[in-house]
């Protein structure tokens, strides 16, 4: 019973003891526990500038450079020689002229009276035709004759040939005359045959000598007109060496007319903008009205500008992999001074080093941005639900100070124009004038 007493309060004292520890342990664990670290608050994000994201249709733009150059540019000179009579009073260098005034004029008299000789001929020739035939007509008349009066001598001698030989009337000196007078007519007709024969080498002969003499007409009366020279066109005296009262001779240089209302420029554009941009196509063509152009002077501190069309693609060129363009400007069609880019509204001239631009296919969904908002490596940052994330993008074209870019935008995107040095993706961002829900401007700063 004793032992038992014993075993019993040796279990209590024994359980106490491992409570007694595990409170005491309990406590030392409690005293001795850090406070946890103080979670540090979230950074309120970038305070950015920022546009809404608006997508719209534009079209390609190339742009290449050349020099304005006269088209249609002639070198004048007389074709007949002679001592100049008549010189136009525009006839300088720079001046101008239209089309169909009188330039200079030779002296005609030399050249009016060979005219005159020429006709003279072809009038003795029409005449000489004339008597021929008259005389045709004559001797056929005269054919006709001789050959009865040959056929009557022919039966009067054979008539009295027979009395003689069978009948013995008549006298043989009376049959030899008859024999005498036939063929005497019988002569006569042969040679009005020969004659008659004659004729029509005589009259083509004649007829040839009228068309010779009727170009030696032409001739002198084109050299005639040829002393006087008149503008082919309207233009500028380019160069002149003409003098009043001086002899100038057939085939020398007397001026330089250039007609200055068309101008060619040839530019070259990479293979890459010529089937891309203004979609050259088979047969090396463009179609009509898909490509807009417009060209301006890069020369000088005065900008002139004017519509162009390509007028013809010039070659190919294999080792630099650019096509030359031909692109004309008509005069009269300046871009005036309220038209955009349009310069001063002065007319580009013969000379003039220009800039040509090309509006070429159109392309859908493009975005307009600041040259500025773009990063080097083809990136923007957009805030996209408050957040910033960093797009890449495709360049279509651009000008002077905007790009017009296309990607994977959404609706809701706003592009951020602030400037940002390596920025971390998925930073809240704020809007330095509130969520831009209004129309902002683009590339605008606010």
């Amino acid at each position: 019973m004793k032992s038992r007493i014993k075993t019993a309060l040796f279990m209590a004292a024994a359980c106490t003891l491992v409570v007694s520890g595990g409170i005491l342990g309990m406590v030392t664990l409690a005293s001795s526990r850090q406070a946890p670290p103080q979670k540090p608050e979230p950074p309120k994000g970038l305070s950015v500038s920022a546009v809404p994201v608006e997508t719209a249709s534009v079209r390609l733009k190339a742009y290449g450079y050349g020099q304005a150059a006269v088209v249609n540019v002639m070198e004048i000179s007389p074709q007949v020689s002679g001592n100049i009579i008549e010189k136009h009073p525009a006839l300088e260098e720079g001046g101008r002229v239209e089309k169909g005034e009188v330039l200079f004029r030779i002296d005609e008299t030399d050249y009016a009276i060979s005219l005159d000789k020429a006709r003279a001929e072809v009038k003795l020739d029409e005449a000489a035709i004339s008597q021929y035939r008259i005389s045709l007509e004559r001797d056929r008349d005269r054919l006709a004759a001789a050959q009865k009066n040959t056929q009557l001598a022919r039966t009067e001698y054979d008539r009295l040939k027979t009395l003689y030989e069978n009948d013995r009337v008549g006298t043989l000196s009376n049959v030899e005359a008859a024999e005498q007078s036939y063929n005497s007519l019988l002569d006569t007709e042969k040679n009005l045959k020969k004659t008659i024969a004659l004729y029509p080498l005589q009259i083509k002969e004649a007829e040839n000598d009228l068309a010779k003499d009727g170009a030696d007409v032409k001739t002198a009366a084109l050299n005639l007109a040829r002393c006087t020279i008149t503008a082919p066109f309207s233009g500028r005296i380019r160069s002149e060496s003409v003098e009043a009262g001086a002899y100038m001779a057939a085939g020398t240089s007397a001026l330089t007319l250039a007609d200055d209302r068309v101008l060619e420029i040839q530019v070259s554009l990479s293979d890459r903008d010529a089937f891309e941009v203004l979609g050259l196509g088979s047969g090396w063509r463009v179609t009509a009205g898909d490509v807009n152009c417009r060209a301006e002077s890069v020369t000088g501190n005065v900008t002139a500008a004017a519509p162009a069309e390509i007028h013809r693609i010039v070659r190919y060129d294999a080792e630099t992999r650019t096509v030359c363009l031909a692109v004309r400007v008509q005069a009269g069609t300046e871009l005036g001074a309220g038209t955009a880019s349009a310069g001063s509204g002065l007319p580009l001239v013969d000379g003039m080093f220009c800039k040509v631009m090309f509006e070429g296919r159109r392309v859908e969904d493009a975005v307009k941005i600041p040259l500025t908002a773009l990063n080097a490596d083809d990136t923007v940052y957009l805030a996209r639900e408050m957040k910033l994330k960093t797009l890449k993008v495709s360049q279509v074209t651009a000008d002077d100070t905007h790009t017009w870019v296309t990607g994977a935008f959404e609706s809701k995107d706003f592009l951020i124009t602030s400037a940002l040095s390596d920025p971390v993706e998925n930073t809240r961002v704020s809007f330095t004038s509130g969520r831009p829900d209004d129309a902002l401007a683009l590339g605008g700063v606010k």
